[in-house]
């Protein structure tokens, strides 16, 4: 169940389906133009062994391998051309957002926790930056519980300070610093988790 999830979550039905048409559309350009590259080239041939005076031809794939050959030769040419062209184009539509998401991800990493994650809307990858931008919100929340807990154990130990200056009871103070250390440890316990 979970490794069909990841996969599902990584490629996309309709990406995939656009990667298989154009895919397909390629495929059949290239069988079309091999069929009528070889109907030219193996007309032109049977023309000129029909005209010509001298025909010495032993089979018929002596007459037609050449025409075939040259014919799929230039085919193949036109389909790496369309392949590569198409191929571009997917990289491109990936290569980009995933550039973007990876700037993101080590802005967050630097401790970037205010600018948010986003993609272009057409680009691909919607599903994962979202994600992240949720990530990038949870550690937000939770760098300020850390916050909030550090200054409530900060201003606990000022007090305990100023009790120990002033000769006063240390029991309060103590009590409130012990338990901004609790509650210290259980925000830092609940980050890790």
């Amino acid at each position: 169940m979970g490794k069909n999830r990841r996969r599902q979550y990584l490629v996309k039905k309709d990406y995939q389906s656009r990667f298989i048409l154009r895919f397909a559309v390629i495929t059949t350009i290239w069988s079309v133009a091999a069929i009528l590259l070889f109907a030219l080239f193996a007309g032109r041939r049977l023309e000129e062994a029909m005209y010509s005076s001298h025909v010495n031809i032993a089979s018929a794939s002596e007459l037609l391998l050449p025409s075939a050959l040259y014919a799929e030769g230039l085919a193949l040419l036109l389909y790496v051309f369309l392949l590569a062209y198409a191929v571009r184009g997917i990289g491109k539509n990936i290569s980009i957002p995933l550039f973007m998401l990876k700037k993101d991800i080590a802005r967050i990493g630097a401790g970037d926790l205010l600018n948010s994650v986003g993609l272009r809307p057409d680009d691909e990858f919607q599903d994962l930056a979202a994600d992240v931008e949720k990530m990038r919100k949870e550690l937000g929340r939770r760098f300020s519980e850390i916050k909030e807990e550090h200054e409530a154990l900060a201003s606990a130990v000022s007090e305990l300070d100023r009790a120990c200056l002033q000769d006063r009871p240390l029991q309060g103070p103590a009590e409130a610093v012990k338990t901004a250390v609790a509650r210290m440890k259980e925000t830092l316990h609940a980050f890790t988790r």
